[in-house]
């Protein structure tokens, strides 16, 4: 670029050949980072719920309703304690399995004792409640002991279970 330079007097000079470079502006670069956001992953928590007293279903074992046979509970005759009831069936079923259930569904109070008699095994099963625990003592059947209080449960013992009230589990004592 070319400029004229100006004296005083009013007489030009000769032009004075001028060369500008314009620097290069450095400006800081700045490094931006998306923005992340973390997210938290956990596995759902499993909340264990309390049994309930006299639930519909029971915590384990099976339920009594699917036998398909009518529990008719009664007073047993000659019953001292007022406390003992029975049921007769004729089922090809290991009562054992269904214990909580029917107590669940058929026991008032746990001072009651229960006698299933099933006449298709020839087998006597008394039901009681200990602590947080049934048991489940299967006898041989004796002839008439569903009709007298003194002749029930008189059989002699082949198993006895104890059901685990809270979780259902069986474990066999006898």
């Amino acid at each position: 670029m070319l400029i004229p330079k100006d004296n005083s007097d009013g007489q030009k000079e000769p032009e004075t050949k001028v060369e500008t470079t314009t620097p290069e502006l450095k400006t800081p670069t700045e490094t931006v980072q998306p923005e992340t956001t973390e997210i938290e992953t956990r596995e759902p928590e499993t909340v264990e719920q309390e049994p309930t007293e006299k639930a519909e279903e029971p915590a384990a074992g099976k339920n009594i309703d699917d036998i398909g046979a009518y529990f008719s509970v009664s007073d047993v005759r000659n019953d001292v304690t007022g406390n003992w009831r029975i049921s007769t069936i004729a089922e090809n079923v290991d009562i054992q399995e269904y214990a909580l259930s029917y107590y669940k569904e058929y026991f008032k109070d746990d001072k009651e004792i229960h006698a299933i008699v099933n006449f298709n095994y020839k087998t006597t099963t008394k039901i009681s409640v200990i602590g947080n625990t049934l048991d489940v003592s299967i006898y041989d059947y004796v002839d008439g002991e569903e009709h007298d209080a003194k002749l029930l449960f008189s059989g002699t013992l082949l198993k006895e279970y104890s059901v685990n009230m809270d979780n259902g589990s069986i474990e066999e004592i006898q």
